[in-house]
């Protein structure tokens, strides 16, 4: 059965779009329920290998399901995550009702939650056998995608999260923030400088401007379960009262007003320092899974370009200029390396004790977690045929090495 799988990812792009073969309402405790598209699975014969899907859009955003080609022919388990991405203006009574009723942060982590338990128990292989769950997001369901995979990600257990594959996914939302150091934020000036500039792509900024709709308030930013990132370090910065000034900057507007400033007064003494974290604890039975993530290209800019006539002496050449902006490609970069990190310093440092091929270790960081850019995003938010074929490759690669073990 899966050897077949693995033949067909190949061709899957030209496959039709499957039929939904069930949808399942799961109670979210007190908090509504959250919808499951079952595709290519049978409740009464549950497949060993199961691929969860977290959409780029909450289903309401568009109103369309649509499963990325590639999945096509393989067990899908599509999580119909709850999320607000506009917000109302409340004119009258009606409309306030309806504000009510939206979906804030923290309902799509929730709705994650309830969603992936169902799975777990519901779907598992017959006898409590042994089988691997693998995640698949883009864009908002990539950083719950991820979310999911560090917290559930425990390789003794006979059935769970093995690996994740993300594409243009935000793992650290503070970087929309003026202060944190990829926008180089550090005084009033930079800070202004910094709203006005653009992410080197249009679906960020489109982000950028959303972001209250999405979490309502800044503090939200700051949950790891939004910014997974923060599992592994915290911010440097502090929690600023908007999401368009940093602390510092409303600490400064506040004094030329003459006015005293709450957060102007705890950043006096400086910008908290960041410090790595030990993620995963080093009591738990976590590992960090196999891991594939996918950005696209950053536009152009004038920050790779170079003026002859300002020239004061010999330049590095422009593809080695670092690329400070704010893009899908910063973002993977940085949830590569803290994942890395973790690696090599938490899980490998205790191995080493007992494994002497010492090679293999050094080169198992970057074997396990891969960054790969693929060019243009579609104009839906998906993966192009490039994209597609290097998750079909490396699905079907994990899949064929966990039969043999």
């Amino acid at each position: 059965m899966f050897s077949s799988l693995h033949r067909r990812c190949f061709s899957v792009l030209k496959s039709t779009h499957p039929r939904i073969r069930k949808t399942v309402p799961v109670t979210c405790g007190s908090g509504g329920s959250v919808d499951i598209d079952l595709y290519n699975i049978d409740e009464f014969s549950p497949s060993k290998f199961l691929v969860i899907h977290l959409p780029p859009l909450p289903e309401s955003a568009n109103g369309v399901k649509q499963l990325p080609e590639f999945l096509h022919d393989w067990p899908v388990a599509s999580i119909n995550y709850r999320w607000t991405t506009e917000r109302l203006n409340a004119a009258s009574q009606e409309d306030e009702e309806e504000f009510l009723n939206t979906a804030d942060w923290p309902v799509p982590m929730h709705d994650v939650a309830f969603a992936y338990q169902w799975i777990a128990e519901a779907l598992m292989p017959p006898d409590n056998g042994r089988g691997s769950i693998y995640v698949y997001g883009s864009h908002l369901g990539a950083g719950l995608a991820m979310s999911l995979s560090l917290t559930e990600s425990h390789p003794h257990k006979p059935f769970c999260v093995r690996g994740v594959a993300t594409y243009n996914g935000i793992y650290n939302w503070t970087m929309f923030l003026p202060g944190h150091k990829v926008l180089g934020a550090k005084s009033v000036r930079d800070a202004m400088r910094a709203m006005r500039r653009a992410n080197g792509n249009a679906r960020l900024d489109s982000l950028h401007g959303r972001l209250v709709s999405l979490f309502q308030e800044p503090a939200n930013l700051f949950d790891p379960f939004a910014s997974p990132s923060l599992f592994f370090h915290n911010p440097g910065l502090s929690i600023p009262e908007s999401f368009y000034a940093s602390a510092e900057f409303a600490g400064v507007v506040s004094a030329m007003k003459g006015e005293k400033s709450s957060v102007g007064m705890e950043t006096s003494s400086g910008t908290p320092r960041r410090s790595y974290l030990v993620f995963p604890p080093r009591q738990s039975t976590l590992k960090i899974p196999e891991t594939m993530l996918l950005h696209d290209a950053p536009s152009q800019s004038h920050l790779h370009q170079h003026s002859p006539e300002k020239k004061t002496k010999p330049e590095k050449s422009s593809s080695k200029i670092h690329d400070t902006r704010h893009t899908f490609m910063a973002q993977a970069d940085e949830m590569a390396s803290l994942m890395r990190r973790s690696i090599a310093r938490v899980e490998l440092k205790e191995r080493a004790r007992w494994d002497e091929d010492a090679q293999y270790l050094a080169e198992e960081p970057d074997r396990r977690i891969n960054v790969v850019e693929v060019g243009q995003e579609r104009e839906e938010l998906g993966l192009n045929d490039a994209g597609q074929r290097v998750v079909s490759d490396w699905m079907g690669k994990l899949n064929t090495i966990r039969r043999w073990l």
